[in-house]
This record gives structure tokens, C-alpha cells and sequence, in this order.
């Protein structure tokens, strides 16, 4: 199978999940276990904080190094949820001739005799 067919396999079951509603699925679940794993790693950095005993007076550790799965998963996660997403069709072109220019939100000038010194 060359990559031009699983390409259009895999683009084929793209529109399929997405007419079955099972690829928003499949990505919430995705973003759902992804916070789980961030609130984790949240929490186990909190409870290090509060083992070492830092407090306002003391000068601030050194960051953590991110867990590399965690950021793995996370990163995996977002980008099933960008592909889940559709995407963004541009705007419609104004109905019309293309060169016609909107001055309907102008206002137009006030109309006077002529006369510099006349009100």
C-alpha cells in the first residue's frame, strides 16, 4: 500500500469518525486523561514544595524538569483534539461587484449656500 492510499484510508476514516461523532469522542477522552496527568503532576510538585519546607521567606527552588511522558501524552492529546476540530472555513466574499466599496457607515457632508460668511 503506498502512502498516497493510506493517506486517503486514513482520510476516509477521518470523515467517518467525524460523521459518527466517535473522533470528539475519542479526543475529549484524550483531553480528559491529559488534565488527569497534569492535575498529577500538579499535585506531586505542590507536595514537594511542601516537603522541602519553602516558604515566602526563603528563596525560590529551581524548577522542576517536566515529566517527559506527562508532556508527551499532553502534547499527543492536544494534537488529537486539533485534528478532531474542523477546519475554519474563511469568510464569504461580499455579494456584489468585488471593486464596490462599502461607504454606507459614512457620514455624508452637510450641504451649505456657498457663502464663507453666511451661518
Amino acid at each position: 500500500m503506498g502512502f498516497m492510499d493510506k493517506a486517503k484510508k486514513f482520510a476516509e476514516q477521518a470523515q467517518q469518525d467525524a460523521k459518527d461523532g466517535t473522533l470528539k469522542e475519542r479526543a475529549k477522552g484524550l483531553a480528559d486523561q491529559a488534565q488527569v496527568k497534569l492535575d498529577e503532576v500538579q499535585t506531586q510538585f505542590n507536595e514537594s514544595q511542601k516537603n522541602k519546607g519553602w516558604d515566602e521567606s526563603t528563596t525560590a527552588p529551581a524548577e522542576p524538569t517536566p515529566d517527559p511522558e506527562a508532556t508527551a501524552e499532553a502534547a499527543e492529546a492536544v494534537a488529537a483534539a486539533a485534528e478532531a476540530q474542523p477546519p475554519a472555513t474563511p469568510p464569504a466574499p461580499p455579494a456584489g461587484d468585488a471593486l464596490t466599496v462599502d461607504r454606507s457607515h459614512e457620514i455624508p457632508p452637510t450641504l451649505t449656500s456657498g457663502d464663507p460668511l453666511a451661518g
